[in-house]
């Protein structure tokens, strides 16, 4: 029997699922090791059950007009739960709300004749610079009204120029009327040497104007790994690492990770030309490399760059012993050796004309023979330039066992650093868990940069707990750090640091039950978490819960799009998680809201396909970009139900609702998904 029916239905009709009847059914599925790809662990899964459907209240819709060419009228506000597909073979990759309150979307397609002969549409130029060649699809933006219920326009690059359009980046301060438009995607070409993805800056941003075409495109260099055989794609391809600053210029990050050629973070001006940054550790000109200020460089430098090759000049390490043996804050109440980053890694400093001294550093580690690093984010603050990324290195423990560690960085605009943060606490004993960086996002209310990290394997030397913050004693976060007996499993975490400093101001771990444990804790008191038991408690088990994006709401609010097992939920979900006593889970994607301190959840929802008691028809969706909908309103969240090997859509159906005269209650082939949950 389907239990994806709405809330109120379930409980009446199936009162036996609803209230303790049905046993567990079922095993969590344990993660594969982080292999510089964004694949997903277990997500293929049918074991599960989806959860039930429910109606929240709305919001009061306040949230301004689209222009639009096709059609009057003012929109009705947008006030419930909506849940829509679209297209055919089509996914949607990323949202973002414009200053007047209309939406943009961005995706991929085989063609566009599932949109209304009725909607303008305008083939934009300027692909051409781009070495591409992907055969027919096309990538597009939907530009939607306020409401989501009618596609204003749509802009699409021609077939077979790029494979998709993925990020979408504005270069105006959060609150302020919508400033320039710029993009990213991937690109298909016949020969890995020239694989990657591109950026471009658009000539409209859909408030002040429709685009037409791109002002300028690159081609970002960030080929498959040399120590994979050249297969798949690079990391670089797939996050595709870049923020936009308020006068245009782009910060990006290009090469391969955990190998032995080249990864960088390099700047392009707001005419997408090479950039020199004054205090960068890297510059090039007409005469080789240069490791002081750009401006003490006797010729002509062409462009400056972060190096993220571990061991390297150029890198971030410390270029005299005083700056390598300097004893600094930890950023949560203790202190570490170092003034740069991968200073850890290494026995001495790396002096320019000099020694460049090799591993060990102070507390055991080394670097391993593929020294570039994973650049898992970078976000920039457009009220001063200042730039903040995270990036992880592929370590040696003492012993010799393989780790990846992780680290937050701060930099002035001028390239200064200002801050870092190792996410643990270093000592002799090491942190043996990996650990990575997977994004970041500013919060400007509270002046904070939020860090999502994720942990590969159990150790009490990990990420820093949410109970265990120096700033604020009394802390507690939903889910302080790891519980349970599964080591080989990812698990998500966010952290909260002062803009200027570097503290930590608020952790939670970011980890979902299995399907199945024992160890529970007691049932949350707060009628909003529903009755389940507090993540504090006990000693449950865990099961993989990777992030896939962050956003930071305009009262500080932070919202993820996650892969889950036994996800919890909240009471006024569209799409809830049934209990352990109710039967089995399923892999699912969710969308959650958490406040600034991490101490509960705000809201927490499923996205995936109805599954049954015994887990069947889930495990079949992805939802990569989310957008919070003004102050105290809801989250809009977008991806694509998945196809098997064969083509054929995945298990059972995303349980629809408020269905727009554009979207479709069914799936035809990859179907784009997109939800609008109202977060009360």
């Amino acid at each position: 029997m389907d239990i994806s029916i709405s809330r109120s239905l379930f409980l009446c009709a199936l009162p036996c699922f609803a209230l303790a009847c049905s046993d567990d059914a079922g095993g969590a599925s344990d993660a594969a090791d982080e292999v510089g790809t964004e694949a997903e662990a277990g997500e293929s899964s049918s074991e599960g059950e989806t959860g039930t459907t429910g109606s929240s209240e709305g919001e009061d819709g306040s949230e301004g007009e689209a222009s639009t060419e096709t059609g009057g009228g003012q929109d009705p506000p947008l006030d419930g739960d909506l849940v829509t597909y679209a297209g055919a073979n089509a996914e949607f990759n990323e949202v973002l709300r414009l200053s007047d309150g209309t939406f943009l979307v961005s995706g991929a397609a085989d063609d566009l004749d599932w949109l209304d002969a009725a909607v303008p549409r305008v083939e934009l130029d300027g692909a051409g610079e781009l070495y591409t060649a992907e055969d027919g699809r096309v990538g597009f933006i939907l530009h939607l009204s306020a409401n989501l219920g009618e596609v204003l326009r749509a802009a699409h690059f021609p077939g077979g120029t790029v494979t998709d359009i993925d990020r979408m980046r504005t270069t105006e301060v959060p609150g302020s009327i919508t400033g320039d438009l710029y993009i990213s995607g991937r690109r298909t070409t016949p020969s890995w040497q020239d694989d990657g993805y591109y950026i471009a800056r658009l000539d409209g941003n859909f408030v002040d104007a429709a685009p037409t075409g791109a002002l300028w495109a690159r081609d970002i260099v960030a080929e498959p790994r040399e120590a994979g055989g050249y297969e798949g794609q690079s990391a670089y391809e797939v996050l595709q690492p870049w923020d936009v600053g308020a006068e245009g210029e782009v910060v990006y990050g290009r090469g391969s990770e955990y190998d032995f050629g080249w990864a960088a973070i390099e700047k392009l001006d707001a005419d997408g030309e090479p950039a020199t940054v004054e205090h960068w550790p890297a510059h090039w000109g007409d005469g080789g490399e240069h490791y002081a200020e750009a401006s003490t460089y006797p010729g002509q430098i062409t462009h400056s760059a972060v190096v993220l090759k571990a061991g390297r000049l150029g890198s971030l390490r410390s270029k005299d012993a005083e700056g390598y043996a300097a004893i600094t804050d930890d950023g949560n109440g203790g202190t570490r050796q170092g003034s740069w980053p991968d200073d850890y890694f290494f026995s001495g400093p790396c002096v320019p004309g000099g020694d460049c001294a090799g591993a060990p550093g102070y507390t055991g580690y080394s670097t391993s023979s593929k020294p570039t690093q994973r650049l898992g984010a970078i976000v920039i603050d457009r009220r001063d330039g200042s730039m903040f990324f995270g990036y992880s290195t592929q370590s040696v423990l003492p012993g010799g066992l393989p780790d990846f560690e992780p680290v937050a960085v701060a930099m002035s605009a001028e390239g200064e650093l200002l801050w870092w943060n190792r996410l643990y606490r270093e000592t002799d004993d090491n942190s043996t868990p990996d650990q990575y960086v997977d994004g970041l996002a500013l919060d400007y209310a509270n002046d904070r940069v939020v860090v999502l990290a994720r942990a590969h394997g159990n150790n009490v030397i990990n990420l820093w707990p949410g109970n265990d913050i120096a700033s604020t004693p009394e802390a507690s976060a939903f889910k302080n750090g790891f519980s349970g007996t599964s080591g080989n499993i990812h698990i998500s975490w966010l952290g909260s640091f002062t803009l200027d400093a570097g503290q930590l101001a608020a952790s939670t771990f970011v980890a979902e039950y299995a399907d199945t444990t024992g160890g529970l804790g007691e049932p949350l008191s707060d009628p909003n978490l529903d009755g389940w038991p507090d993540p504090n408690g006990g000693w449950p088990n865990l099961t993989t819960t990777r992030c896939h994006d962050l956003e930071v709401g305009p009262e500080g609010q932070v919202a993820v799009a996650c892969t889950g097992r036994r996800t919890i939920t909240t009471a006024g979900a569209w799409q809830q998680m049934p209990k352990f006593e109710d039967g089995s889970s399923a892999w699912n994607r969710f969308l959650r809201v958490y406040p600034a301190d991490y101490s509960t959840l705000i809201y927490s929802s499923l996205v995936v396909g109805s599954f049954d008691a015994e887990g069947v028809g889930g495990g079949n969706t992805r939802v990569e970009g989310i957008a919070f909908v003004g102050e105290g309103g809801g989250l809009v969240g977008v991806g694509a139900h998945e196809v098997d090997e064969q083509g054929v859509p995945k298990g059972e159906l995303v349980p629809t609702t408020a269905v727009p005269s554009w979207g479709s209650e069914e799936v035809d082939g990859e179907t784009a998904l997109l939800v609008h949950y109202v977060v009360d």
